[in-house]
């Protein structure tokens, strides 16, 4: 198999569409796996010929399928396959739509803007779950670096590259081999004393920090990183960037500790101390918000209440944020609660945080019906019980658990079955409005 400008037509079983990357060993291709019909990334390698170094190469190429193959989480990229043919070979991979962390942050530094902080938490809470995962299986990954996590379309962080992991039965990562991405490299990575987990959080931190001020911390000649990551601490990020809170400087700066004892105890440990961190944050935001309001608006403000939006469509619309920004949708939801008197307010704060135009416009394809959130009027009921339970069961298919809201709330508002029927139509997604038009003989404006 040639690695030349020209792409093979098909490898393996497989069908190639076109590069994905290129390397000095080998080139990353985008097939499609014509057994099970999806797209896959295809990572391939020379096999070398002879020499010590050569085998070194395919045995870590080897690592990298066993280490990532163990692996099965929304945040790592999966490997599905190893194989050998002629004098190649290969890693099948889950395909993963989007750019790399490292792309994310260059996009950045051109356009002379900084990441928005609750992006880059919401990616590092993706990241500290992911290598959760991979060490409770006994694997460190060992060059945790932007250019090693990927970012899709959805705004979901995945890592990959387990081309270097030390693996709990591995003979492959002695002490005292050198290996990793220089301004990412832990201290211990250094000096060749054991690696273990922690050694991943010092990483991570370096990746956080970057995140948080666009500039790597330990950057120059390989002699002046190496002397930064063991001698010298960078400033805090809020130094660099004005009105970061302390607490992110706390957790930034202790996962860089030098010595490992220092850091946090696991990534476990971490995402909850960030996790407490942030609610905490949002607690004492929420009540000086809701206060400064109040103050605001009259000079003998009464005691602050809560908005009072329907409890079932809030937590369908976290559900649906947290599918986009992970375990801190619950925060922004109760931060965006605060003085919101209907859901399409919330909904539009919401999108906000969102971290692309595509997971916005999957967020806005929630269908709410109109007025949900305001307070209800309660009168005489003109449509029967029967009809809202009939409507409610075929909304389901279409609206989830939200339709019987959907269909109580128009019910209540409604003078009679057709005006009923009419309002229910506004909830429903465009494509199939007109077949429930004909069904309830509603007439088009």
């Amino acid at each position: 198999m040639s690695h030349s400008a020209d792409i093979p037509a098909t490898f393996d079983r497989y069908v190639i569409e076109r590069v994905l990357g290129r390397g000095a060993m080998g080139v990353v291709y985008l097939a499609f796996d014509p057994r099970i019909e999806r797209k896959v990334a295809l990572k391939t390698i020379q096999r070398p010929a002879g020499g010590e170094a050569d085998h070194e190469l395919t045995a870590r190429f080897l690592n990298e399928a066993r280490a990532a193959g163990r692996l099965a989480h929304p945040h790592i990229v999966a490997v599905y396959d190893y194989g050998e043919t002629g004098d190649t070979a290969f890693i099948t991979m889950e395909y993963v739509r989007g750019e790399t962390l490292a792309a994310h942050l260059a996009q950045h530094a051109r356009a002379g803007t900084q990441m928005n902080p609750l992006a880059a938490l919401r990616w590092f809470a993706q990241l500290l779950d992911a290598l959760d995962y991979a060490h409770g299986a006994g694997i460190v990954h060992r060059d945790v670096k932007p250019a090693n996590l990927l970012i899709s379309p959805r705004g979901e962080c995945k890592v990959a590259d387990f081309g270097i992991a030390q693996l709990d039965t591995s003979k492959l990562t002695q002490t005292g081999t050198l290996l990793g991405t220089p301004s990412y490299m832990s201290p211990e990575q250094f000096t060749g004393d054991a690696v273990d987990a922690r050694s991943d959080l010092f990483s991570a931190a370096v990746v956080l920090y970057e995140m948080l001020t666009g500039i790597c911390p330990f950057t120059g000649t390989a002699g002046a990183v190496m002397h930064k990551i063991l001698d010298e601490m960078p400033p805090p990020p809020s130094a660099l960037v004005p009105g970061l809170p302390a607490y992110i400087d706390a957790l930034v700066m202790k996962g860089m500790e030098k010595r490992p004892r220092m850091r946090h105890a696991s990534a476990r440990d971490w995402r909850d101390a960030l996790l407490a961190a942030l609610a905490a944050d949002v607690h004492e935001d929420t009540e000086r918000t809701v206060l400064v309001q109040a103050a605001l608006e009259s000079p003998f403000p009464a005691p602050p209440t809560r908005t009072q939006l329907d409890p079932e469509l809030v937590a369908h619309l976290e559900k649906r944020l947290a599918s986009h920004v992970g375990p801190v949708a619950s925060l922004l939801v109760r931060r965006a609660c605060v003085g919101a008197t209907n859901i399409d307010t919330l909904r539009e704060r919401l999108s906000a945080h969102l971290p692309n135009d595509d997971a916005r416009r999957d967020f806005d394809s929630l269908s709410i019906p109109v007025g949900a959130g305001a307070p209800r009027t309660i009168g005489p009921q003109t449509v029967s019980a029967e009809s809202v339970n009939e409507a409610a069961s075929r909304l389901s298919t279409l609206l989830g658990p939200i339709a019987r809201i959907v269909a109580r709330r128009a019910a209540d508002r409604a003078t009679d079955l057709r005006t009923f029927h009419t309002q229910l139509l506004d909830a429903v997604p465009e494509p199939h409005r007109e077949t429930l038009r004909r069904e309830w003989d509603v007439d088009s404006d």
